[in-house]
């Protein structure tokens, strides 16, 4: 029979693995502490071992090492307050599976029995090291969405396939990019980044690839292309979805060989660079778009990485903008109110992490004191009051509408006012997305297929 270790302090979470394992018809062992799992493996064979990283004593992380020494079975690795270093860490230090808390049940089912199956795997022969970020690199927040994004970047950066980042404006792909680059095997050679977005045609395909002397007006010298720069390092494309359809077939060339031609120069050139792309597109409007190759966006989306909007990661803003404040100020002693935090926190931050560092950098310029107050958000205010005062002439407009309404003969009116009322939400939010029904559905706070739903439904609303 299979024999399972887990090591965590937690009964409840011990609860839940020993169901799951019986599930598999696996033996299960527990153990409350990793000094403890540590004697258990030394005195038997196990075939899985699942380990929490906040443990009393040694923590799962310095304990990963020494466990792995110990035996060749799969580790899982799970906690409820990593950071991108601990995944990181981990990956690299051989784990099978990095698990952020809460977890899916069906999703660890899964893990579980991959692990199972690979029970007999032999330990990877990477020399095992962690690698931190610089702190004005640093990606911060320990919220859910950021623990998987977290597992993403680590997975990301132990292999060599080429990576699409997706994300809203101002949510940090960049910062995204060039940590896959920092932990991976590449980062003793640089990562160059191109924002696409800022050259033309002609000048995007100069800039990417070089061009000989004599190639246009002007040229009087050869000139390395950003490409070879790139050799052996990162080239981290931003905005991909602006590339232009020549400039596609080329790069494609490019990736699936190595070897491209500098403009106006008919010998071929090789560079081997690992390719991250980002773009604030969604993946369903880059694979519809007439402009976009299919094959180009397969090549290029190997790995896909989605950075979470602001919102969907709330409870990381009183991290980030103290995170912020420290980098704003000249000491490192300058907090925020609890009112400060409150109303940094109730806001809607349509440009993602970097409004709300601008937000943060503004309120440390205007307020000279240790710790800043609500008053010193300054303007950062008002958008809020006016989001209020939206939602009291929203009010009012529902309380006279419901008065004329009570006043008739019609029935059914609670249903009525909830279906005019979603209808109207749904095309305003279509309409401010630009008809993007991804980006609609997110403003919305619904799945894009709940959208697609309401949609076909609405009397209405025309449906895709």
């Amino acid at each position: 029979m299979t024999r399972a270790l887990v090591i965590d302090d937690e009964p409840a979470i011990c609860r839940c693995f020993e169901a799951l394992f019986a599930d598999l018809n696996c033996e299960v062992t527990v153990s409350a502490s990793a000094e403890d799992g540590l004697r258990l493996l030394k005195a038997g064979d196990f075939d899985v071992v699942v380990l929490d990283v906040r443990l009393p004593g040694m923590d799962g992380v310095e304990a990963l090492p020494l466990i792995r020494a110990e035996t060749v079975a799969p580790i899982i690795v799970m906690t409820a307050h990593g950071t991108l270093s601990t995944a990181v860490s981990v990956v690299e230090e051989g784990a099978f599976e990095y698990l952020p808390k809460p977890f899916d049940l069906d999703q660890v089912s899964r893990v579980l029995q991959r692990a199972i199956a690979q029970s007999s795997a032999v330990r990877p022969t990477a020399d095992p090291a962690t690698y931190y970020p610089t702190a004005a690199m640093e990606i911060v927040g320990n919220s859910l969405p950021m623990q998987q994004l977290f597992r993403q970047i680590a997975l990301a950066a132990q292999h060599d396939a080429p990576v699409l980042i997706t994300g809203e404006s101002g949510s940090g792909k960049e910062l995204v990019a060039h940590a896959i680059h920092r932990h991976s095997q590449r980062r003793d050679k640089q990562i160059v980044p191109v924002h696409l977005a800022s050259l033309n045609e002609s000048l995007m395909e100069r800039e990417l690839f070089g061009h000989a002397a004599g190639a246009f007006t002007g040229a009087s010298a050869a000139q390395e292309g950003l490409i070879i720069r790139a050799d052996g390092g990162t080239l981290f494309l931003d905005e991909i979805g602006e590339t232009p359809a020549a400039v596609q077939v080329k790069l494609l060339r490019t990736i699936e060989t190595g070897e491209f031609y500098r403009v106006g120069s008919s010998a071929p050139a090789q560079s081997a660079f690992r390719l991250v792309t980002a773009t604030n597109r969604s993946v369903e409007e880059l694979r519809s778009s007439e402009s976009f190759r299919d094959d180009f966006f397969y090549r290029l989306s190997t790995i896909h990485i989605h950075v979470p909007p602001l919102r969907d990661r709330m409870k990381d803003v009183p991290r980030l903008a103290q995170h912020f404040l420290n980098h704003a100020s000249s000491n490192g002693d300058r907090v925020f109110s609890p009112e400060a935090l409150a109303a940094l926190s109730r806001r809607p931050y349509p440009g993602n992490v970097r409004e709300l560092r601008s937000v943060v950098v503004q309120a440390a310029n205007e307020s000279r004191e240790s710790e800043i107050g609500a008053d010193s958000l300054g303007g950062f205010q008002q958008p809020q009051s006016a989001v209020a005062g939206s939602d009291e002439a929203l009010r009012r407009t529902l309380r006279t509408w419901a008065t004329q309404a009570l006043a008739s003969d019609e029935s059914n009116l609670l249903t009525k006012a909830s279906e005019l009322l979603e209808s109207e939400l749904i095309e305003a939010a279509i309409e401010h997305a630009q008809g993007n029904r991804t980006a609609a559905a997110q403003r919305l706070g619904i799945h894009r297929e709940t959208l697609r739903e309401k949609l076909s439904k609405g009397r209405n609303i025309t449906p895709e």
